[in-house]
């Protein structure tokens, strides 16, 4: 009898990736040319995207190729526009990129919209292209351009402010894109061995090096010139010595905290001049951000620093491969909260790093939502309780928003098994109490409502304002910045109160009344037991914003007048503020971070005193008496963890 038989042939490494070159050639393309505006440019970018892909084609995990691929594109992006001060837009009227069934594919894309991305801001720009074009969660754009989330949230409420403002309607036909999936494998390959080449060479070269420099370490006689150093001998005698060539580095591998010999003097103070707005401030003090001296051993005691590198797709790493936590989840116990994966399962999970005490990680999953697992979006510690955000996979329906909870008790993680809220909204901001987690929903930014309910989970969650563009909470009270539209060319917001969040009247009470311009915005908040901080951004962030400081137990109001730019994760712990400040006004931006002595009595003077965190601090927190920073040079990454003074003079 004659049957029909089948033989199943393992596609081979070429065969899969010709496969993913046609599948995602037009999306690349698209997404390339949203960030270059250039169709040369966009290709070149892309090519260069695939020989990447191709060369670790064996490590990429199945399902998420197209999602590395992205991340190592917009990476080369970055790069180009760290070493280019200025871009120049074509005036081309077609899109040479074909609509897909990607989210973005479905967007029209026009002249307008790659005219109007050229004009905003690089940063803004970035964070548009990706949040929605591309339809990713604010958490995932923050991890692919190593920002936090709510310098995420800011560029992004304010690039599409300056799309509104610059976009006609008017849409353009899109011409194809023909991808010769065999030339882009060719070219990879051609590139995979000119690197193999490279590395070989290289590798004999050294090997070459190391050999003379053995043989020839230490002074060795020429004739008529006398005793000399070869090159190959002084590499040797460095790397014998643990001499590495580079700058300064303290025994962990970072660049140290500034250690003078004296105390340093305070930062230098100003009255406000003639017609300078102070807020609803008694007569403050203000404060250049641009006199800010350097962080010393005067401020903090440097205690664990976690040397870190970016790997092959830009992502800030440990020595041991896994992802180096964002400061934002520093608690005053010195545990590092952040979104990672889970050892056991390789599912995302929130993970707990003990890296003060040197121990290992413990997690806990994330909720699966329709088959799907969910991604996080923003987290917030409070004592031992943690609260974050989910944001269900774009593929169910309804597409839900979560707030979740759990509990560290002695080491053990403690998870409410059930949602604290499940909203079809977005969530925005959200912060923790000891007893209660709060949230901000709605369609947009600009369009919110603050809920709040118990952390145990039986309570039914309570509205209690709403346009809130700000909010902050510490132990026992929250603070919340509602906005009120007014007339006269004016607008008004309110900071708000919360303090008994279980009685009856959950409207809060009234601390502070700020008139402001209708296209500025409160945009940060802190609160402690001391002071209540907050600051306000114009619509253009490249003019600056301001920081509030008032002072509850004294009369030690500030201001601080920053260097352009968007403040994101402003932190209080009793007299002290820290915040990352981001300065849109350069086309390069550059993230730099302060801690803040707001009252004189932190700062040991008869004012405050303003610090930057040391290098390229990218991110900073702080939490009871410790802080914690991540520093960014290029390459080399660092995590380091401090305690805080308390006062800046020490006996």
């Amino acid at each position: 009898m004659a049957r029909d038989v089948s033989v199943e042939v393992p596609r081979t490494r070429d065969a899969e990736f010709t496969e993913f070159v046609r599948d995602s050639s037009a999306y690349l393309h698209r997404t390339a040319y949203l960030l270059c505006g250039d169709r040369h440019r966009a290709e070149e970018l892309v090519q260069s995207t695939f020989e990447r892909v191709y060369r670790t084609w064996a490590k990429v995990k199945p399902g998420t190729e197209r999602a590395y691929a992205r991340r190592i594109l917009v990476n080369l992006r970055i790069d180009a526009w760290r070493h280019a001060h200025r871009e120049s837009f074509p005036g081309d009227d077609n899109i040479p990129i074909p609509p897909t069934s990607d989210h973005a594919g479905h967007v029209v894309l026009r002249d307008e919209l790659v005219r109007g991305l050229a004009r905003l801001p690089l940063n803004q720009r970035r964070v548009v292209v990706l949040r929605h074009l591309l339809d990713l969660p604010e958490a995932e754009v923050a991890r692919e351009l190593g920002i936090a989330v709510g310098t995420v949230k800011a560029a992004n409420s304010r690039g599409l402010a300056r799309l509104r403002d610059l976009l006609v309607a008017q849409a353009e036909v899109v011409e194809p894109v023909v991808v010769d999936e065999k030339a882009v494998l060719d070219r990879s390959r051609a590139a995979l061995r000119r690197r193999r080449t490279r590395q070989a060479v290289g590798t004999v070269c050294v090997a070459v090096l190391l050999v003379l420099g053995v043989l020839t370490r230490g002074p060795v006689t020429l004739p008529w010139v006398g005793p000399v150093v070869l090159p190959g001998g002084e590499l040797i005698a460095r790397l014998l010595d643990g001499r590495i060539p580079g700058p300064d580095l303290d025994p962990t591998g970072n660049a140290p905290v500034v250690c003078p010999e004296e105390l340093p003097g305070p930062t230098p103070t100003r009255a406000p001049e003639a017609g300078e707005d102070v807020g609803p401030l008694r007569d403050p003090v203000v404060v250049d951000a641009a006199d800010a001296r350097s962080l010393s051993c005067y401020d903090v005691d440097v205690e664990p620093s976690t040397p870190g590198y970016r790997d092959q797709s830009g992502v800030p790493v440990s020595a041991d491969g896994e992802s180096l936590p964002e400061p934002r989840g520093l608690t005053d116990a010195g545990l590092l909260w952040q979104f990672g994966e889970n050892r056991e399962t390789g599912s995302p999970s929130i993970v707990q790093n003990s890296w003060a005490l040197g121990t290992s990680s413990s997690s806990s999953s994330l909720t699966s939502y329709q088959g799907a697992t969910v991604t996080p979006t923003d987290l917030t510690v409070t004592g031992n309780r943690v609260v974050w955000s989910e944001y269900a996979a774009k593929n169910t329906s309804p597409r839900a928003s979560f707030v979740r909870t759990l509990i560290d008790s002695r080491g053990f993680l403690t998870t409410v098994v059930d949602p604290l809220a499940t909203t079809e909204e977005r969530l925005w901001l959200i912060a923790t109490t000891r007893e209660h987690a709060l949230w901000t929903a709605g369609p947009t930014a600009d369009d919110t409502r603050l809920f709040a309910t118990t952390l145990d989970g039986d309570g039914t969650p309570a509205e209690l304002a709403a346009g809130v563009t700000a909010l902050a909470a510490d132990e026992d009270e929250v603070i919340a910045a509602v906005r009120n539209p007014g007339g006269g060319g004016t607008s008004t917001t309110t900071i708000r109160v919360f303090d008994d969040l279980t009685g009856a009247d959950v409207t809060g009470t009234v601390l502070v009344e700020i008139e402001h311009d209708p296209s500025a915005e409160v945009a940060a908040a802190a609160v402690s037991d001391d002071v209540v901080a907050w600051t306000v951004v114009p619509a253009d962030a490249r003019t600056g914003g301001t920081l509030y400081a008032l002072d509850r137990t004294g009369d030690g109001d500030s201001v601080v007048r920053l260097d352009g730019g968007v403040v994101d994760d402003l932190r209080a712990s009793g007299s002290l503020l820290s915040w990352t400040s981001t300065d849109t006004a350069s086309d390069n931006p550059a993230d730099t971070s302060y801690l803040y002595r707001a009252t004189a009595s932190a700062s040991g003077y008869d004012g405050p005193d303003l610090a930057r965190y040391p290098g390229g601090s990218v991110a900073a927190s702080l939490s009871g008496e410790r802080t914690a920073w991540l520093e960014d040079a290029g390459a080399r990454q660092w995590l380091v963890e401090a305690a805080v003074v308390p006062t800046l003079g020490r006996d």
